[in-house]
């Protein structure tokens, strides 16, 4: 089989990549694209145009994720899996997710472009809502894929008091659980090119990253109930201030995630009842979460944050409640697929550092469906997740250069 393949087209990439940084909210700050919304749905329509430009054959499924398959000429039916997400954080950046994306496009034209036919499907895959949504999950469309979307997850609510399911279908998927599942034995392997998201390679000045696991991640509530009062009346020691506690809980949080190797810990919204400087807090609810690569830690940070609640709720004289939401283990990325990335990236000349990734990934999901690896290209200042996020052409370039060998050593080598 023919395997020299061509570079990259760095203009057509940068017009790929201009092309959809137009399909985005412009009420909203940076570049806008979040799931269930119609900019984001007119996204994964032009996601699904350019796969078919390409030559991929490409279906939407019952969740939304838009998959293009570029059928191979072997007997082994399983696939080779590449992809990313399109849809973004309120006032997120350009490059998040939307790289993988349109590399994995480009790696479908320049195996078709340098006369290669894979012994595999290759599918393509953008997949819909990545980023946490506002009924705190996930990875939507993956989930989807890996059985692992369920109807407790479809009847989570909104602050609004409305469920996942009703807001999927108000989006057009109102069956999502039905004929999205994949098999077993579909998939020979996931390769998910992505921007960093940190400082490492920037700061070591290396082109190219190859990970070697996922961080967990697991979010909490932490609801306070206290009682309202007059605000210039009700003497410090007597009140049952509910905002108090919750702060005491927020710098919990940088505490007991600042003291572990490797941990992170955010607090993503603080919510005061009533609004109003003039009473004293009634109620406060505030939403977190922990990441890290170490599983064991998980259990020690919850009862730690679980020992400092109730004693911010007791000294006060409130009532406390914390509810874990669902979570992600740490995710192993599979050696065997990194060796072959590491043999695919040293066979261009490329240097590359082994680092592991602190955001969550569709890989964590598809894991569950095969072995999984993945490749980083860096970021400026390390900054993602606001309108900031940047990384230069000439890394995207080299980042679907590397991809496109992988998947090529992948199918002919497979797992060895």
């Amino acid at each position: 089989m023919k395997t020299d393949i061509g570079l990259p087209d760095a203009e057509r990439l940068s017009a790929d990549l201009e092309e959809i940084s137009r399909l985005v909210d412009t009420t909203r700050p940076g570049w806008s694209r979040v799931a269930l919304s119609e900019v984001e749905t007119d996204s994964r329509h032009h996601v699904a145009a350019l796969m078919r430009a390409a030559g991929l054959d490409v279906r939407v499924d019952n969740i939304g994720n838009v998959i293009g398959t570029l059928s191979g000429n072997g007997s082994d039916r399983r696939a080779i899996v590449i992809g990313s997400h399109t849809d973004t954080v309120d006032g997120g950046g350009r490059y998040d997710g939307i790289v993988g994306v349109l590399g994995a496009i480009e790696v479908a034209r320049m195996l078709q472009e340098s006369g290669i036919r894979l012994s595999h499907d290759l599918r393509v895959v953008d997949f819909y809502n990545e980023e946490a949504n506002r009924f705190e999950l996930s990875c939507l469309g993956s989930r989807a894929l890996a059985g692992s979307l369920t109807s407790t997850h479809l009847s989570a609510t909104d602050e609004t008091g409305r469920t996942l399911g009703s807001a999927l279908a108000a989006a057009g998927y109102d069956d999502p659980l039905s004929g999205t599942r994949w098999g077993g034995d579909e998939v020979l392997g996931f390769l998910e090119l992505h921007i960093e998201q940190g400082p490492v390679l920037e700061r070591a000045g290396l082109p190219l990253g190859i990970v070697t696991s996922i961080a967990g991640i697991s979010r909490f509530r932490t609801l306070f109930t206290g009682r309202r009062d007059h605000a210039g009346t009700m003497p410090m020691s007597l009140r049952h201030d509910a905002g108090c506690a919750a702060a005491g809980v927020v710098l919990a949080v940088e505490q007991i995630a600042g003291t572990a190797d490797q941990a992170v810990g955010t607090v993503g919204s603080v919510t005061f009842t009533p609004d109003a400087t003039s009473v004293v807090t009634e109620a406060a609810l505030l939403t977190a979460e922990f990441r890290s690569p170490d599983l064991g830690w998980f259990s020690l940070a919850r009862d730690q944050i679980a020992e400092i609640a109730a004693k911010e709720a007791e000294k006060r004289g409130l009532t406390h409640e914390v509810t874990w939401l669902p979570w992600e283990r740490p995710t192993a990325v599979d050696p065997r697929l990194s060796s072959a990335i590491e043999r695919s990236v040293s066979a261009l000349g490329h240097p590359a550092a082994h680092l592991y990734s602190g955001a969550g990934h569709d890989g964590v999901q598809m894991a569950k469906l095969g072995p999984i690896g993945m490749i980083f290209i860096p970021s400026r200042d390390g900054r993602s997740h606001c309108p900031e996020e940047f990384t230069e052409l000439d890394d995207i370039v080299v980042g679907v250069h590397a991809l496109a060998r992988s998947v090529i050593t992948l199918d002919q080598e497979g797992l060895s």
